[in-house]
């Protein structure tokens, strides 16, 4: 009996570290897929930010890291560039940005608000309404949901935008150039309002809630190299699949454990708590492609075409841009 035992251990310890050896051999030759993600810092992010830090995007099987951004625009340009494999953005931006290129998707739409935007002025420039802007300089984000508000605005009393200045800058550089006087009001996205109305007991914020219907979404590139240098394109879609339901898993976490989702927001954008009261109400988080979105962005390009603001013909096909569920 003992003899047996001898025998037998030293071939157990053989058949293990073949099996170890095998399965470890297999895990190497089929590693996570690596994907970063451009993220806009705001807090209708919040369904990115959340999948990854409780676990949602490793559960899925994928190795998602975070490149953190000052707006949708600029998470766009990371994504052309090669920076990043997917990027959150406005429907404005999609609008925009599908004039020069038709080389992305909307993977899915996770967050949207009715107040997130908002025009911004000191109260000693009277302006409380859009015919007040007549004559004065008003600084927006080009290509991005920041000027489309602005413009729905002026276009809800009829005023023609030729009647103001507009002036183009980063959305991080907006609240500067206020202060500075360099124009007399903007047109920007939290949380930029919230932070200079917070450092100052002087400024006028518009009553704009309702106005515009502002959505948050993940796009990708269709033909992503870095996603199918080594997989199928089944694979590929299947990325895509996995990184859409660890979004929803965020979503339904948001929904079960709001106070616990603010809580992570606060430590990785670096927000108080009042910042997310004042905000947060004005939040859904809802994972979806539907017709609403796709019907917005094509309100939002007829508008540009009307006024100019983008060549006026061979206008994008949406549809190849917005699968709908």
């Amino acid at each position: 009996m003992n003899e047996t035992l001898k025998i037998s251990l030293p071939f157990y310890i053989a058949i293990f570290a073949l099996f170890s050896s095998m399965v470890h051999g297999a895990q190497n030759l089929n590693p996570a897929p690596k994907i970063k993600i451009a993220v806009s810092t705001t807090p209708l992010s919040a369904p990115v930010y959340i999948a990854k830090v409780k676990g949602f995007f490793i559960n899925a099987g994928l190795d998602v890291s975070i490149l953190e951004i000052d707006g949708g625009d600029q998470c766009f340009t990371a994504l052309q560039t090669g920076k990043a494999d997917m990027a959150t953005v406005s429907n404005s931006v999609i609008m925009f940005n599908s004039f020069e290129h038709s080389n992305f998707e909307v993977i899915s739409s996770f967050a949207k608000s009715d107040n997130d935007l908002k025009i911004v002025s000191f109260k000693q420039k009277n302006i409380r309404t859009p015919h007040d802007l007549r004559g004065k300089t008003v600084g927006v984000v080009k290509g991005s949901a920041s000027e489309y508000f602005l413009h729905l605005w002026l276009s809800k009393s009829e005023i023609d935008i030729a009647e103001v200045d507009i002036k183009s800058y980063f959305a991080n550089e907006l609240p500067i150039v206020l202060e500075q006087g360099k124009v007399d009001a903007i047109s920007v996205w939290e949380p930029f309002a919230y932070q200079i109305n917070n450092s100052n007991n002087d400024i006028e914020i518009m009553n704009t809630k309702g106005l515009y219907n502002f959505s948050f979404n993940l796009i990708g590139l269709r033909d992503n190299p870095v996603l199918t240098s080594t997989q199928t394109l089944g694979n590929h879609r299947q990325i895509k699949q996995k990184v859409t339901e660890a979004l929803n898993k965020a979503v339904r976490f948001i929904a079960i454990n709001p106070e616990r989702s603010q809580l992570i927001l606060r430590r990785h954008l670096k927000l108080s708590q009042h910042f997310i009261d004042w905000v947060w109400q004005d939040y859904t988080f809802e994972l979806l492609l539907n017709e609403p979105l796709l019907s917005s962005v094509k309100n939002q390009a007829q508008w540009a075409i009307d006024r100019e603001l983008v060549p006026q013909e061979n206008p994008p096909d949406f549809s190849k841009i917005i699968l709908l569920d």
